[in-house]
């Protein structure tokens, strides 16, 4: 075990060293999904995070366009459907999915914390 800790800090080291000369606004969107990729290795969250997190990025970059200070979030999408039919068909079906998993794994801890109060009340 104390072998992989040098390697697993190398590889994040590495990893790091590669994100920080990335320049974002030239980058090869290759080279920053296969660093992105690296960095959900290295990250201690599991593929369905993972799912939870790319999920929402998506969903708030397709509208952050279009939702500002004077905008509603149905107004921004509305926007974004005139703008881009397809990708607001994507956001309408993924956005409700994104949701529907964090409501239940809030239910689903309040239903863990629930039983452990009833457990001790001993």
């Amino acid at each position: 075990m104390a072998a992989s800790q040098p390697q697993r800090s190398s590889a994040r080291s590495s990893t790091r060293s590669a994100l920080l000369p990335l320049d974002l606004r030239h980058g090869n969107a290759n080279q920053l999904a296969a660093l992105l990729e690296e960095v959900f290795e290295e990250s201690p969250l599991d593929a369905q995070q993972r799912v939870q997190l790319l999920g929402g990025a998506l969903v708030m970059e397709a509208l952050r366009p279009y939702w500002g200070a004077d905008r509603s979030p149905h107004d921004a999408h509305d926007a974004l459907r005139r703008a881009d039919a397809e990708l607001a068909l994507v956001i309408e079906a993924i956005a409700p999915m994104l949701l529907g998993r964090v409501e239940a794994q809030e239910a689903g801890l309040a239903a863990i914390e629930a039983v452990e109060a009833l457990l001790s009340r001993d």
